[in-house]
């Protein structure tokens, strides 16, 4: 497995986490990224307990902390009802070493760039097809004509991969009924959320907000539409402030304080599960082979875990082939499990029946703190 280089196609937190796992172990591992460079894009991203427990062991979790803002606590609220369940992460922070870190997804992704060794992030490099004949190498064909041949293929290339589609053809997305904004905004948010990130619940929609540091605010906001939804100019902002109406300070000024040049408007999209991640000697990574609603949080740390799981399975495994079942079999139950509870939970809060509401709203109140620490732990402790 080390008579040549591992290939990885994407350039997000997946294959670059991928690449540095692989680095750490010993293994020439190269990426391949279709953008002409890799720039600051989109807004905020938290970065769960489990991700920044991988990020330990790749010795980036400092500087990803020094990079972010710790998330002391998270509180769930209805619009009309105020105050539902508030999560302190201490306990799990104590046990995992780590607490959530809110970061510019920017910001995340220059860290793990960085921690590349020099020379294997090679961008401009728009991946086509790849070719595995069977002969113990896999070669990748790129759009400017160039090509790369390696002893293994990684698709970390996101929710619609080249690479899935070639692997596994015409395996579809799962749209949520749901659409979103992302922004971030300068704005001075009030002592009381210091350390808090909050997320509050209407009919057909919802709002969730945290600091990311230095003055800055993510905030985010979901609403049942049609997929494939656009904004013509000015209505971007304009549907944002009609869907914060009803919604408690200080979501309404948050909206309001945004450019609109600054909101990225995404369709809610996730893969149902798939039987295998690979095939031959090419596999897949992150959202390329599970990818997920972010109601959990979890699309990027568990694309970070799978890099680490992979690193581990080629590094004791004598052969790709083993290696890659070893790989499936440490990742595909647990992010299984991510994938389902996310839809199931973006459904929930969504709910615009007003009794349906006031019984969930109810439920969870009064959920036993033992069951939502579980609940928390299963989530965000490793169990490697």
């Amino acid at each position: 497995m080390h008579d040549g280089p591992i290939l990885i196609i994407g350039g997000g937190i997946g294959g670059l986490s991928a690449a540095i796992a692989l680095q750490r172990r010993g293994f020439r591992a190269h990426v391949y990224e279709a953008a002409p460079e890799l720039r600051e894009v989109g807004a905020g991203i938290w970065v769960p307990p489990n991700a920044m427990q991988v990020l330990d062991r790749l010795g980036l979790a400092a500087d990803v902390q020094r990079a972010g803002y710790a998330i002391q606590r998270a509180e769930l609220l209805d619009a009309r009802d105020g105050l539902l369940r508030a999560i302190d992460f201490r306990a799990v922070a104590a046990r995992a070493g780590h607490t959530n870190v809110a970061i510019h997804r920017g910001a995340l992704q220059r860290i793990l760039a960085a921690a590349l060794r020099p020379g294997t992030l090679h961008t401009g490099r728009m991946f086509t097809r790849f070719h595995d004949d069977g002969s113990g190498r896999v070669r990748a064909h790129f759009a400017d004509g160039s090509d790369a041949e390696g002893t293994l293929l990684v698709g970390a290339d996101g929710l619609r991969s080249t690479v899935r589609e070639q692997l596994f053809p015409g395996v579809p997305l799962r749209y949520s009924g749901q659409s979103s904004y992302r922004a971030l905004v300068r704005f001075e948010l009030p002592t009381a959320l210091g350390g808090a990130s909050q997320e509050i619940w209407g009919p057909g929609r919802r709002f969730g907000f945290s600091s990311i540091g230095d003055g800055l605010v993510y905030w985010y906001a979901t609403w049942d539409a049609p997929a494939g939804g656009r904004d013509a100019p000015g209505e971007a902002k304009r549907r944002a402030e009609a869907l914060a109406e009803g919604f408690p300070a200080p979501v309404p000024s948050l909206v309001c304080a945004t450019d609109e040049a600054a909101m990225v408007r995404t369709d809610l999209f996730d893969l149902r599960p798939i039987r295998s991640w690979h095939r031959g000697r090419v596999a897949l990574l992150g959202d390329a082979a599970h990818a997920t609603t972010p109601n959990l949080g979890q699309g990027g740390a568990q694309a970070i875990e799978d890099a680490w799981a992979l690193a581990q399975a080629l590094a004791e495994a004598g052969d790709a082939g083993a290696a890659l079942r070893s790989y499936e079999r440490r990742r595909m139950v647990r992010a299984r499990m991510v994938v389902e509870r996310s839809w199931r939970f973006g459904r929930i809060v969504h709910w615009s029946n007003p009794l349906a509401r006031r019984l969930r709203n109810l439920l969870l109140r009064h959920t036993p703190e033992s069951v939502t620490r579980r609940q928390v732990e299963r989530l965000y402790l490793l169990r490697d």
